[in-house]
C-alpha cells in the first residue's frame, strides 16, 4: 500500500496557495466589555440562516457558559417567559424595561447574522482574470443590562472572502493546469463563524471574570 502522506502534503500546500485570506472588519469601534461576575443572564435564540443556527448557537452557549456558569440560560430551557421570541436588536429602554418585567433575568443577551453575498463557493475552478465577485457576512452582538435598561455591549463584525479584477504581470498565456485554476474562498457560513469569534474574543478580552 503506498504512503498517502505525499499526496496529504500535496492537497495540503495547494490549499495554502489557492486559498483567499478572508478580512474582518470590526465596525462598531472601540468597546468596553461587561462585567461576567454576578448576575443572571438570558441568551436569545440566534436570528441567524437555518443552516448555521445550531453550530452558531453551539458556538455561543459555550463562550458564554465558559464566563458565566449555571447563571446562563438558553431562551429555549426556560418556562413561563412573558416575552416575544423576537426581540429586535438596539432596543429602547422602554423595551428593556418589557424585557425585564417579562423575564426576571438581569442580562439579555441577543445575536443576529446575516449573509450578505455568496458569489463564491468553497471551491472555484478556473476563474478569469476578469472575474470579481465576494462572500460576504455579517456578525452583529449584543448584551443588555434590564435593571438599568442600558446597551451595555455592542459590536458588529463583517467578513469578506473576494476576488478582484487582476491584472497578468506578464504578457504570458494563462496555465491550464488544473493546479494552477484551484482557489479556495471562505463561505459565507464559515465567514459568519470566523466573525462570531472575532466578537468573542474582544468581549473575552475587554471583559471582568
Amino acid at each position: 500500500m503506498k504512503n498517502p502522506k505525499p499526496f496529504f502534503f500535496i492537497f495540503l500546500t495547494l490549499i495554502l496557495a489557492s486559498c483567499k485570506t478572508p478580512t474582518y472588519m470590526f465596525t462598531s469601534g472601540p468597546r468596553s466589555g461587561v462585567n461576567f461576575t454576578s448576575g443572571r443572564w438570558l441568551m436569545n435564540e440566534l436570528d441567524c440562516p437555518k443552516k448555521s443556527k445550531d453550530k452558531l448557537t453551539e458556538e455561543s452557549l459555550a463562550f458564554f457558559k465558559k464566563n458565566l456558569g449555571d447563571r446562563l440560560f438558553y431562551i429555549n430551557d426556560v418556562n413561563g417567559l412573558l416575552i416575544s421570541r423576537k426581540i429586535h436588536l438596539n432596543p429602547n429602554k422602554t423595551k428593556l424595561k418589557e424585557l425585564k418585567d417579562g423575564t426576571g433575568f438581569d442580562f439579555f443577551i441577543n445575536i443576529s447574522t446575516t449573509k450578505r453575498k455568496s458569489d463564491f463557493s468553497y471551491i472555484e475552478l478556473y476563474q478569469s482574470d476578469d472575474e470579481v465577485g465576494k462572500n460576504e457576512a455579517a456578525v452583529l452582538v449584543e448584551i443588555y443590562d434590564l435593571n438599568s435598561q442600558e446597551i451595555i455591549y455592542s459590536q458588529n463584525v463583517v467578513g469578506i472572502s473576494q476576488k478582484t479584477k487582476t491584472e497578468p504581470m506578464w504578457s504570458t498565456e494563462k496555465s491550464n493546469k488544473f493546479i494552477d485554476n484551484v482557489e479556495f474562498y471562505k463561505t459565507s457560513d464559515k465567514l459568519m463563524k470566523g466573525a462570531l469569534k472575532k466578537i468573542f474574543k474582544d468581549l473575552d478580552k475587554r471583559s471582568v471574570k
